[in-house]
């Protein structure tokens, strides 16, 4: 009786969204075509054509160069590379400013999944391994008016410097620390989209979620609308010390911190600025800018 009642409510959502998809179409946040039963947000086309950056599985890749050298950070991770007039920041878009929890909550568990080892990205040729990294996404890195960082990076890749298998390599992360957002903004946005991406990188990761850890001094101006990145983000930031000593004497050692878009890395530097160097810092971010 129990799984013919689970049927036919399976039945009746089926029925209520092919009516809400007739009078009220889904469209792929990308392409803008219209989106079939059960696709969600983005169609499959658009879907494995998503520029990922493998960063997950490249030791030394150009957000770990661009953010050790603001920081004592030694791994970091983005899912993909993002471009102000590509389609595909439209993904990000969406989620932070347009509130589409649901979609930033899939492409962090998508990271999640890959930075724990435990899927492929689906624009892995059949045959590859984990560790590999497509020669597009190394080109990628090194954009007309890129860092000096990243063009180190992937000159360092293409003269032969061996990316070292790196499955799971994230596994060993203890806490996940979201990039906190100052409580006025938070409360004219709804919520903080790294706190979103947080909790599933920690669940992903079977890491302890302590979005606490860091707290928002002061109000800062958007970082897309200033050109002195490291000087707007300068002492935004302070510890928690009753969260910190709760960590310390759980013997907490490897942190990851979260954040939307890695862009010149200062708000994560920032951020990283105010923890003790006992911490073993990693970061992670949805974007990566090119």
């Amino acid at each position: 009786m129990k799984v013919m009642d689970s049927g036919v409510r399976h039945i009746f959502r089926l029925c209520v969204a092919s009516l809400g998809d007739l009078f009220f179409p889904r469209m792929c946040i990308v392409c803008g075509s219209k989106l079939d039963m059960g696709e969600r947000h983005i169609c499959p086309r658009c879907a494995d054509d998503i520029p990922f950056t493998y960063f997950w599985s490249w030791e030394g890749n150009p957000a770990e160069q661009r953010l050790a050298a603001l920081a004592h950070i030694d791994q970091a991770c983005s899912l993909f590379f993002y471009r102000r007039e590509s389609p595909y920041s439209s993904l990000i878009h969406k989620f932070k400013y347009e509130g589409d929890i649901r979609l930033g909550r899939r492409l962090a568990g998508m990271l999640g999944e890959y930075m724990a080892g435990v899927s492929q990205a689906r624009a892995l040729k059949e045959g590859d391994t984990v560790s590999h990294v497509p020669e597009e996404a190394r080109s990628r890195a090194l954009p007309e008016g890129a860092s000096q960082q990243c063009a180190l990076s992937a000159g360092a890749v293409a003269e032969g410097t061996q990316t070292k298998s790196a499955h799971g390599r994230f596994r060993g992360i203890d806490a996940v620390v979201p990039v906190p957002l100052h409580p006025l903004k938070k409360f004219r946005r709804g919520f903080n989209q790294s706190d979103v991406i947080g909790r599933e990188l920690a669940a992903a990761l079977g890491a302890a979620f302590e979005p606490k850890l860091i707290r928002r001094r002061r109000y800062t101006r958007t970082q897309t609308r200033t050109t002195d990145r490291r000087s707007n983000m300068a002492r935004a930031f302070a510890v928690n010390a009753r969260v910190l000593r709760r960590l310390q004497a759980a013997g907490v050692q490897r942190i990851l911190l979260v954040d939307d878009v890695l862009t010149t890395g200062s708000t994560i530097a920032a951020a990283a600025a105010v923890l003790p160097d006992s911490f073993r810092l990693s970061a992670a971010t949805l974007a990566c800018v090119e």
